[in-house]
C-alpha cells in the first residue's frame, strides 16, 4: 500500500466514525478538530520527515485510538443507550458534553504545543550530554559473562516462571516489596535482551566467520532462549510483551520496520488487529497450562472478541480517566508538582518514606471509589493528564515541551552510532504507547529498569572485560 492510499484510507475510516456515531455536534467538531492536528502530524511524519523517527508516528497512533476512537465509541454508547444526562464513562464519572468539550481543547493545546516545539528544536543543537560510550571490543567474552549470569537469573527464578504458567490470569509471583519486583522481573529479566542485541550485533559486523563467529551464533541461539522463557508471549502482560517482541521484530527484519510510514502502518495493524487477537491468550479466565491441554477454550475466547466492547472496557479507559483527573482537580485543585515526587523518587520504599503520595492512577481510582462508587482504583492515567494534575493548563504546556524534547533526543539515539542506545531508542518508541498512556510513575519506573538492564549494564561489564583483559 503505497503512502498516498494509506493516508487516504486512514483519513476515510476516521470520518466514517465522526459522521456515523451518535454524539453531540459540537463535541465531535472538538474531537475532529484533534484528528486534524494528529492528520497534519502522520503527513509529516511519513512524507515530510527524513531521519527515521517512529516517535511521532506512535504518538498519533496512541492519540487516535485512546483519546479519539475508544470516548467516541463510549459516548456513543453512553448517548444511543439514552443516558446523555444521567449516563456514566466505564470508571463511573458522569457523562457531560461541555466538560468532554473542555478537556479536548486542553488535548488540542498539547498538540499544538507539542508539535510546534517539535518542528522548531528537531534540528537545534540541545544542551544535553548523553554520551556513554564504552569499546564494544572482546564481546564474546561478554556475551560469555552475560551467558552465565542469564542462566543464574533463571535457575534462581524458576519458581516464579513455573508459577506463571501454571497460575490463572498470569498473574506475577508477589514480591515482597515494589523493589524486589522490580529487580526481579523488571531488571534481571530484561538482562539476556541485551545478551541478545550485542551477539546479533557481532554477527552482523564480523568480518571472518572464524571460530568466535560460531560461539556467537550460538549465544545468539541461547539468548533468544533466554527471552523467550523469561519474557513468554504466552504468559507476559501487553505492556511487556509489545515492545521486545515488536524490537525484536526490527533487530532481525530490519527492512520491515526501517521507515515511519512503515512503523505507521504495523503499528496500527497490531494495535487494531494483533493485540486483540493476542489478548485471547494474555487475558483469558484461563491458566496457559488448560489452554494448550484444552484448545476449545481459545475458540470460545474468540466468540467473545467484540470490537465496541472492547472500547468500552478498562483497556480503554485513558480518556475517561483523563476526565476524571480534570475532576477531581476541579474539586481539590491541581498539586503543584506533588504527582511528580513518585515518579522521580520511585526507588525510594514506603516504609522509608511513609508519606510518600499515591502515583495518580491511584489517587484518580481512589477518587473514584470515594465520589461516584467506582469498585477499582488501579486505572491508567494518561501522559496529558499528568501534566494537569501537576500544575494545570500551565502543566499541559510544559509536559507537551518536554515530550518533544523527549523524542528529538531519541531520535538523535536512534540514528546514533552507539548500537544499545539505538536499539533502545527503538523499544522506547514502541513502548510510548504505554508510556503515554500512563501512569507516569509506574511506566517511567519500568522504562528506567529496562534502560539499566539493556544499556548501562552491559556497559558496565564492556569497560571491566576491557579493563581486565588488557591487563
Amino acid at each position: 500500500m503505497s503512502k498516498t492510499t494509506f493516508l487516504s484510507v486512514f483519513s476515510l475510516i476516521f470520518l466514517v466514525l465522526f459522521v456515523f456515531l451518535d454524539v453531540p455536534i459540537l463535541l465531535r467538531l472538538s474531537f475532529f478538530a484533534n484528528f486534524l492536528s494528529l492528520w497534519v502530524m502522520t503527513y509529516y511524519n511519513i512524507f515530510i520527515e527524513k531521519k527515521f523517527a517512529p516517535f511521532l508516528g506512535v504518538f498519533v497512533v496512541f492519540n487516535l485510538l485512546f483519546l479519539i476512537v475508544a470516548p467516541l465509541v463510549q459516548i456513543s454508547h453512553i448517548i444511543s443507550n439514552g443516558d446523555s444526562v444521567t449516563g456514566k464513562y466505564i470508571q463511573n464519572l458522569p457523562y457531560n458534553e461541555f466538560f468532554a468539550i473542555r478537556a479536548n481543547l486542553y488535548i488540542l493545546l498539547f498538540n499544538v504545543v507539542f508539535f510546534t516545539t517539535y518542528i522548531y528544536f528537531k534540528n537545534k543543537k540541545l544542551p544535553i550530554k548523553t554520551n556513554l560510550k564504552v569499546s564494544y571490543t572482546n564481546t564474546p567474552v561478554v556475551l560469555l559473562v552475560l551467558g552465565i549470569i542469564s542462566f543464574l537469573i533463571l535457575a534462581f527464578n524458576f519458581s516464579t516462571l513455573l508459577f506463571q504458567y501454571q497460575n490463572d490470569f498470569y498473574k506475577e509471583v508477589e514480591q515482597t516489596t515494589l523493589s524486589n519486583y522490580l529487580i526481579v522481573q523488571k531488571f534481571l529479566f530484561f538482562v539476556p535482551i541485551s545478551g541478545l542485541f550485542l551477539a546479533h550485533y557481532y554477527l552482523k559486523n564480523s568480518q571472518t566467520k572464524m571460530k568466535n563467529y560460531l560461539i556467537v551464533v550460538f549465544f545468539l541461539f541461547l539468548f533468544l532462549f533466554f527471552v523467550v522463557v523469561l519474557k513468554n508471549p504466552l504468559t507476559e502482560k501487553r505492556n511487556a510483551l509489545g515492545p521486545i517482541y515488536i524490537t525484536l521484530i526490527y533487530l532481525f527484519y530490519r527492512k520491515g520496520l526501517n521507515t515511519n510510514y512503515k512503523v505507521v502502518r504495523f503499528m496500527f495493524f497490531i494495535m487494531v488487529v494483533l493485540f486483540p487477537l493476542v489478548s485471547i491468550v494474555t487475558h483469558s479466565q484461563h491458566s496457559l497450562r488448560e489452554m494448550v491441554s484444552k484448545p476449545s477454550i481459545l475458540a470460545d475466547n474468540m466468540k467473545m472478541l467484540d470490537v465496541a466492547q472492547a472500547f468500552n472496557s478498562l483497556h480503554y479507559d485513558a480518556y475517561p480517566d483523563y476526565l476524571a483527573t480534570i475532576d477531581y482537580c476541579d474539586r481539590n485543585g491541581i498539586t503543584y508538582g506533588e504527582q511528580l515526587k513518585p515518579v522521580f523518587l520511585f526507588f525510594v520504599p514506603r516504609s522509608v518514606w511513609i508519606e510518600k503520595p499515591e502515583v495518580t492512577g491511584f489517587k484518580i481510582g481512589n477518587y473514584l471509589i470515594d465520589a461516584y462508587g467506582f469498585n477499582f482504583n488501579n486505572l491508567s492515567n494518561p501522559y496529558v493528564s499528568e501534566g494537569y494534575i501537576n500544575f494545570g493548563v500551565v502543566g499541559i504546556i510544559l509536559f507537551a515541551f518536554v515530550l518533544a524534547l523527549l523524542f528529538i533526543w531519541q531520535t538523535r539515539w536512534l540514528n546514533g552510532d552507539d548500537y544499545l542506545k539505538s536499539i533502545f531508542a527503538f523499544y522506547f518508541a514502541i513502548y510510548l504507547i504505554y508510556f503515554l498512556r500512563g501512569d507516569l510513575a509506574n511506566v517511567y519506573m519500568l522504562i528506567i529498569s529496562a534502560f539499566f538492564a539493556v544499556v548501562i549494564f552491559p556497559k558496565i561489564l564492556y569497560v571491566l572485560v576491557n579493563y581486565y583483559v588488557k591487563k
